[in-house]
């Protein structure tokens, strides 16, 4: 009897959402679908179907930024903004929901929510409550997150062979675009983790059957959020090794520079001296005095660059 019931469940699930049944229909029913993913048009035009359409409706009336959730007593509604895992322009996949004790509605906003769910069906829980289909979903979700964040990893390291390499031509502009991924990766988890520890709260406890899935559902959350936070830290350091890279380098030619002056100095002084061309100059007139000038000058530079030398200034 329990088999035929959960057969008629899942039956009765495929139907409704690839029918385009109404939620009204579903209410109206005895067994609904564990979820439902209708338009924001369509939503709109539900205001007699859910208790709290109005906080809701609010919600996505302006653009979703982030993921949260907000319990009531009989149902929890909230928004959901999923960053993107890889380069490319597509839009962030961006949705509502509405959970209660019954079922779980989806209100697509940006992205195919619906192509997301048909794509991962088959390792969704094809019965139990609308909360475990949700925590199943999140947790489908951030599956991957961990090989990105490992790719993101690999990524830092390699621009840290570039700075010791010297090709680190845009490190700065990579640099930032990184930074900025994981302060959004950040958020994104420590949003999740809020999520869940809402649905642990008192208030949801009539919704949500086994609390024990949002317990693994949040420290996966915060595996993820500490390992984002690490890669943020090794960002840092990466930064403070190229300015210790650079300032290294600008020290180099700074003493390069220095020695040459300093080489030069003496030249400078001896060609100021007999620029003056003072009558009384006994060398004018010294047949030797040219040829002398230059032996003094060789000795001089020699003497200068064995001193450098020995002392290790280059």
């Amino acid at each position: 009897m329990a088999s035929e019931n959960i057969n008629a469940r899942k039956d009765k699930a495929q139907t409704t959402d690839r029918s385009g049944q109404t939620v009204s229909e579903v209410e109206g029913q005895a067994k609904a679908p564990l979820y439902t993913v209708m338009s924001l048009e369509k939503f709109q035009k539900c205001e007699n179907w859910f208790a709290h359409h109005g906080e809701l409706l609010h919600s996505l009336s302006r653009s979703i930024r982030y993921c949260k959730a907000e319990a009531y007593r009989d149902c929890v509604l909230g928004t959901m903004r999923i960053p993107r895992k890889r380069e490319g322009k597509d839009p962030a996949l961006t949705f509502a929901y509405y959970l209660t004790e019954q079922s779980i509605v989806f209100i697509e906003y940006e992205g195919s929510l619906k192509s997301w769910l048909e794509k991962h069906a088959e390792t969704l829980p094809e019965s139990g409550t609308p909360a475990q289909m949700f925590v199943s979903i999140l947790k489908q979700i951030t599956d991957d997150d961990l090989l990105y964040l490992l790719h993101i990893e690999s990524e830092i390291e390699q621009m840290e062979e570039e700075i010791e390499e010297g090709t680190a031509g845009d490190f700065f502009s990579t640099l930032t675009k990184r930074r900025q991924k994981l302060s959004e990766l950040n958020a994104y988890y420590m949003q999740l983790r809020g999520i869940g520890e809402i649905f642990q709260s008192d208030i949801c406890q009539p919704i949500i059957s086994n609390g024990q899935e949002w317990d693994r559902f949040i420290q996966r959350a915060e595996r993820l959020q500490s390992h984002v936070q690490l890669l943020r830290e090794n960002l840092m350091q990466l930064r403070e090794l190229f300015q210790s890279v650079q300032d290294a380098q600008r020290n180099r030619i700074m003493g390069i520079i220095t020695i040459i002056t300093t080489i030069f100095f003496p030249l400078s002084l001896l060609a100021g001296w007999y620029g003056m061309n003072f009558v009384n100059m006994p060398e004018l007139k010294w047949e030797y005095s040219y040829p002398l000038l230059i032996v003094a000058v060789i000795v001089i530079v020699t003497a200068e660059i064995i001193y450098f030398k020995k002392k290790k200034f280059f």
